[in-house]
């Protein structure tokens, strides 16, 4: 069976499994270790790389419909994995049931409390000592109007595929403040460019109110040339460890 290979956004999902390959003692492997994905549904689900290194995997998704897709991979492929129906923000698991437990780009359409709730709950799911891994987008992205309408500070919102959708988005302090229980392995900020839109002078120029320098607006539209250079998406990915009680 060919290993699985996850998309290019999926790296820090790879870092993740390579910091538990350094956290294990001389001797030890993560044969049978307990693993939590919140968040495990798709049609490439990144659980799969852990179940291929033999760990007991266990992933929730609160859509049915991504659920199946996961299941569909899992049946396809071989592997053992326990997915199941549940809400990170109410883990239907016991206190301290998991080795590892982490999340990737699953949080990100939820509120800043609800944002609060799941990360309490992967806490409390994980054994001290345990190793996390999760992460909230940042409010570097631009521009944040690319996210819907703010309504609460750091809370948008917008319709996709007919739902009105959360987007949170974290400065730097309150991401820390969400970890006041954990100690930091360590931490990063990732900002990937994604070009320059198909925009007008026009749709440029209605953005100088978002631009993230000072600047004229006579300064403003000569960076149109260069709009590239602006057009970012920013992640907060952390590496956590559960203290010991």
């Amino acid at each position: 069976m060919s290993p699985t290979i996850l998309r290019t956004n999926a790296t820090p999902v790879y870092d993740f499994l390579s910091l538990l390959h350094a956290s294990l003692d001389s001797g030890d492997s993560l044969s049978g270790k307990r693993i939590l994905d919140c968040g495990a549904g798709g049609p490439l689900p990144p659980l799969s790389i852990f179940a291929e290194c033999g760990m007991a995997a266990v992933g929730i998704d609160i859509s049915d419909t991504q659920l199946e897709k996961a299941k569909t991979y899992v049946a396809q492929h071989g592997l053992s994995i326990d997915l199941r129906q549940a809400d990170m923000r109410s883990l239907p698991f016991e206190d301290a049931s998991f080795d590892y437990v982490y999340e990737h780009y699953s949080m990100c359409h939820l509120s800043k409390a609800d944002t609060a709730r799941a990360i309490s709950e992967m806490h409390r799911v994980l054994k001290p000592g345990g190793i996390a891994f999760l992460g909230v987008v940042s409010q570097d992205c631009w521009p944040g109007s690319e996210y819907g309408e703010e309504r609460a500070p750091g809370e948008r919102w917008m319709i996709e595929a007919g739902e009105d959708v959360c987007h949170s988005l974290f400065d730097d302090d309150e991401a820390l403040r969400l970890l006041s229980e954990w100690e930091i392995a360590f931490r990063k900020k990732d900002c990937t460019f994604f070009g320059a839109p198909d925009v007008s002078e026009d749709a440029w120029m209605a953005l100088y109110g978002e631009a993230p320098m000072p600047c004229t607006q006579e300064e403003w539209a000569a960076h149109y040339a260069r709009r590239e250079h602006f057009y970012q998406y920013v992640h907060h990915y952390f590496y956590l460890e559960k203290p010991e009680v």
